[in-house]
């Protein structure tokens, strides 16, 4: 880590803090058309009519007061202290609760109320922040209790906005909770930007996210999901109880010794059905003889684990590779779950731990896995280990959980390094590419001026269009190439110049020979032109027809009558390609291909070609580790985060998996996010965490 000034720390601060506001206040300005809409649909869902009336009014509110909000909270952004909340206002607001009314009262607890929502969502982010905070404020960047980047003090400017503009205590209680979805969705990505800004300085950048990083679920929430989670097999046990008897203890034993006993043979049958499906040997062993007179607890935890691997299966979401080997771990788990049913219940048992590591290792790949990937071949080693070697204790997973870490630590340092050696080459590559842009727009102006001699108030205007456009380019180009003296630059102005003349009136028998003498040696230098610019053959074709049409005029010693285009009417430039991004590749010295992506440096871009400014804000969002699918021809093709530099203008997407790398500007990403042809890969519930929670509903139904 390279030490920074005090001085230079400071302006870190500030400018991390002045994007963190300028993002939140961008945020808020978006979220009005979403709000009012979402008012709108509570109240047509809404049975009771007090409380559809309540948000209809919060509806019309919103249209009309919305666009104050904004300035209202950087206003109140700009007036904060600074200082850390005190105790008695844990949750960024300072009022006394005892001196307040019963409508603020209850605004103060559904506020309190969003912020725990909202801090839960945000605590892996605020808690990296923390410890940077800590490490500046070490070095007298700023105090240790400065509340600038505290989330409470965040939300208590959004709240004393939202009471500034909706004084109503009616309409912030449903206001808040409406603010606060969309806060825990949107604020873990401005806190994302601002960990970012501070590793790119290299503050602490050793507090990297792994591939294995989920949505954080506080204690309290997983506490009461285990509780729910055991409370909901025992009243399952009992019902079954109830309703098949106890067996005799013997019996029972004998049972569970068979049915062990036979899920050691079945342990190492495959899990594929003669058509490809996955087969469900959990339902298998279910249905046995063995697991016939199984006491309660133990046909209880076949039929969950039977719920659970059906589910599993049947997620289209979960692609065909990952399900295999899951499919391949049935046994292994089933055993877990008969020898320790806290299994469900426990999030950090050595066996969920591996689960959710296929999980999180998965986002990798999204519906076509790559069965040569490292990341895959070490995960179908490791559970081909586990499904032999597995015979109840549970260390084998831990050993698994060890050897997969430490798996994923070596190919962190292996991807840093590739990326490292990819960013040198688009670094590099980026320089080129100013000299180049440089070196373009002094060719344009030098080929403005030299063309511009030959405009005058009699040439056509569509002669003059196209020397503004098509052969301006060609003219730019051979002056970039060659120099504005060149041979080539000449002939282009010779072009020009005889292109002129053909379309003048032609009074002279010898005016009219010459012309009829030149034309072949014109039209072959234009279409030589043509090839020049990549030209299509329509383009082409409907200039020579229109040329054509002018030189027959000419010939006939008539001027073509052209309308001029109306008051603020502008001439049509070249049309643009059909493409919104202007893609260009080119290899690097390591040998891997770097495709460049950015938008067309045209003065107008269209619609089309216009990023808007939410998808844009959240592209800037991006940090390094973060997945987005490059989507062409239907086919989607997975990239990672793993550069951006310093001015956050260049992304750098790359995967091991993949032989070109992607370097890509954020307009052009945004675009792309916009037309579908790319989107953003968020870490969804683990698959074995989606499917409990599925088996739990259907244990509720039928405890």
């Amino acid at each position: 880590m390279t030490e920074k000034s005090a001085a230079a720390l400071h302006e870190l601060v500030g400018t991390c803090r002045q994007r963190l506001e300028d993002d939140l206040c961008e945020l808020m300005e978006e979220l009005g058309p979403a709000l009012i809409e979402e008012a709108a649909a509570l109240a047509a869902t809404s049975d009771d009519e007090a409380r559809r009336s309540s948000y209809l009014d919060l509806r019309r509110s919103l249209g009309d007061r919305w666009q104050a909000l904004t300035p209202a909270l950087r206003q109140a952004l700009s007036l904060r202290t600074g200082k850390s909340p005190g105790p008695e206002a844990g949750a960024g607001f300072g009022e006394n609760l005892h001196i307040l009314s019963d409508d603020d009262m209850a605004v103060q607890f559904t506020a309190r109320e969003v912020l725990g929502r909202i801090s839960t969502a945000c605590s892996e982010e605020t808690g990296a922040l923390d410890r940077r905070i800590s490490y500046l404020a070490l070095r007298n960047a700023m105090q240790r209790s400065d509340a600038t980047f505290r989330l409470a003090s965040l939300f208590g400017c959004i709240d004393r906005s939202c009471a500034d503009i909706f004084p109503e205590a009616g309409q912030r209680i449903l206001l808040l909770p409406m603010l606060g979805r969309h806060l825990e969705a949107e604020l873990p990505q401005i806190y994302r930007a601002t960990n970012e800004s501070l590793i790119d300085a290299d503050i602490l950048p050793r507090l990297k996210r792994s591939y294995r990083d989920f949505s954080l679920v506080d204690p309290a929430t997983a506490a009461a999901e285990s509780a729910r989670i055991t409370s909901a097999l025992e009243r399952l046990v009992r019902t079954r109880a109830a309703a098949a008897g106890a067996p005799a203890d013997a019996d029972a034993g004998s049972a569970r010794l068979a049915l062990l006993d036979s899920l050691n043979t079945l342990q190492a049958t495959p899990a594929l059905s003669a058509n490809g499906a996955h087969t469900n040997l959990v339902r298998l062993a279910r249905d046995s003889a063995a697991a016939r007179n199984v006491r309660p607890v133990e046909a209880v935890t076949l039929d969950v684990v039977a719920d659970l691997f059906d589910l599993i299966f049947g997620d289209q979401s979960v692609a065909e590779g990952i399900k295999a080997l899951v499919a391949r771990l049935q046994t292994p788990v089933l055993k877990v779950a008969m020898l320790n049913q806290q299994f469900f219940a426990d999030r950090n048992h050595p066996a969920r731990r591996f689960l959710d590591s296929i999980s999180a290792i998965a986002i990798r790949w999204g519906k076509v896995v790559n069965a040569s990937d490292p990341f895959y071949r070490k995960l179908s080693e490791l559970v081909d280990r586990i499904r032999h070697t597995y015979d109840g204790d549970v260390a084998v997973f831990e050993a698994a959980n060890t050897e997969l870490n430490d798996f994923l630590a070596e190919r962190e340092e292996i991807e840093a390094e590739q990326a490292r050696i990819l960013a040198e080459a688009v670094r590099a590559r980026e320089e080129e590419m100013r000299i180049q842009r440089e070196g373009q727009l002094l060719a344009q102006k030098a080929a403005d001026q030299q063309l511009a001699r030959f405009i005058t108030p009699d040439i056509p205007s569509e002669i003059e269009q196209f020397l503004h456009t098509y052969w301006r380019d060609v003219l730019q180009a051979r002056i970039f190439a060659s120099g504005p003296d060149s041979t080539s630059s000449a002939e282009a102005l010779q072009v020009a110049s005889e292109l002129v003349w053909t379309v003048a009136p032609k009074t002279k028998p010898e005016d009219r020979q010459r012309q009829a003498a030149a034309l072949p040696a014109l039209l072959k230098r234009l279409h030589t032109g043509f090839d020049e610019i990549g030209a299509t053959e329509s383009e082409r074709s409907a200039f020579m027809d229109t040329l054509v049409d002018l030189q027959l005029s000419a010939l006939r010693a008539k001027k073509r009558g052209t309308p001029e285009p109306g008051p603020g009417e502008a001439r049509k430039p070249r049309p643009a390609g059909g493409s919104p991004t202007l893609q260009v590749s080119h290899a690097t010295k390591s040998g891997v291909r770097v495709q460049d992506i950015s938008l067309p440096q045209t003065g107008d871009l269209g619609a089309e070609n216009t990023p808007d400014s939410g998808t844009l804000r959240r592209v800037r969002q991006l940090v390094r580790g973060d997945w987005v699918d490059f989507i062409t021809a239907g086919q989607a093709r997975r990239e990672r985060v793993t550069w951006i530099n310093h001015g956050r203008t260049l992304f750098l997407f790359s995967n091991s998996a993949s032989e070109c790398a992607i370097s890509i500007t954020p307009e052009a990403l945004a675009v792309r996010l916009t037309n579908q042809t790319a989107r953003l890969v968020r870490p969804d519930t683990p698959i074995f965490e989606r499917a409990l929670h599925g088996a739990v509903q259907s244990m509720d139904k039928q405890a």
